[in-house]
């Protein structure tokens, strides 16, 4: 049985109102105002995500926790949607993680936070919806359920995703059990068929390393040597069928990221989801600790 707690993140200068679960040694921790996402997961009080304190303290879009993405999973082909012969600016992975999310439900049993339209998404994305963020505790395992809802009176375009980020001791410590069709550095032209074994190594050159997956299976696992920790992540194969894993050199972190769409999905015919007016469609995923 899950309790919930209030809080507040006093390490920072700039302090967030945070709502923590918590079930046994385990506590899920859940910061609305930062663009409502999971902001802390620890088993015994050790710390699984990752906060980038400087990018947690600013404004910009956050690359720590767990975001929320939406209406589209990394950036559209010249920064633009094209909606109704119209184009319209879309930063990467949208703005759901950028904005604060009311708080619609907090009890024992759940954390359910929600966003609707504001001025600035309607510059950028010309729809009307509400989305529902559902976050639970069960022990060892986190539940994260994002319910997108159209309230419009036209279709609805969008892709989905997380963004999870998981404090790692060293990028040569990680190893990875995935089951994917493709595995790729590149989006774009010939996804070549992924190997038995997905790895995560850094490029030459680089500042950054990335494998993007389709056809994922259900769950992906990383296991780290180095603190003995070991991360699942399961979903719903039927929506969420894409997968990322980024790492950022000199940064102890691995992302292990669900998705649903592709860079520029939401501009494709077929490559997204669209919601008639009215209909809702529910993204459910979750996180396992050990």
């Amino acid at each position: 049985m899950s309790k919930l707690s209030n809080g507040t993140y006093e390490k920072y200068a700039t302090q967030y109102a945070t709502l923590t679960l918590t079930d046994g040694e385990y506590a899920l921790t859940v910061t609305p105002e930062k663009g409502g996402m999971a902001t802390s997961f620890t088993r015994n009080g050790e710390e699984y995500l990752w906060l980038r304190d400087k990018n947690y303290e600013s404004t910009d879009r956050p690359r720590c926790g767990i975001p929320i993405l939406f209406p589209n999973c990394g950036k559209p082909d010249g920064g633009v949607h094209h909606f109704g012969g119209a184009d319209y600016p879309m930063e990467v992975h949208g703005f759901a993680d950028l904005l604060p999310w009311q708080v619609r439900t907090a009890t024992d049993e759940e954390i359910v936070l929600t966003l609707a339209p504001n001025g600035l998404t309607k510059f950028v994305y010309p729809f009307d919806f509400l989305l529902e963020m559902r976050y639970t505790l069960e022990g060892p395992k986190a539940g994260l359920a994002l319910t997108v809802h159209n309230t419009g009176d036209k279709a609805l375009p969008f892709s989905v995703g997380f963004h999870p980020y998981f404090g790692v001791s060293n990028l040569d410590n990680v190893s990875f059990a995935i089951d994917a069709a493709t595995c790729s550095q590149n989006a774009k032209g010939e996804q070549p068929a992924a190997p038995a074994t997905i790895t995560l190594t850094r490029k030459e050159g680089s500042a950054d390393s990335i494998r993007l997956l389709t056809g994922v299976k259900s769950p992906m696992t990383l296991h780290d040597s180095g603190t003995g920790h070991t991360v699942e992540v399961a979903f719903d194969e039927e929506v969420f069928h894409n997968g990322v894993l980024w790492q950022q050199d000199a940064e102890r972190f691995v992302c292990m990221e669900p998705w649903n769409g592709w860079a520029n999905s939401v501009n494709e015919e077929g490559r997204h989801i669209e919601l008639a007016p009215g209909e809702s469609k529910t993204f459910a995923w979750s996180v396992t600790i050990r």
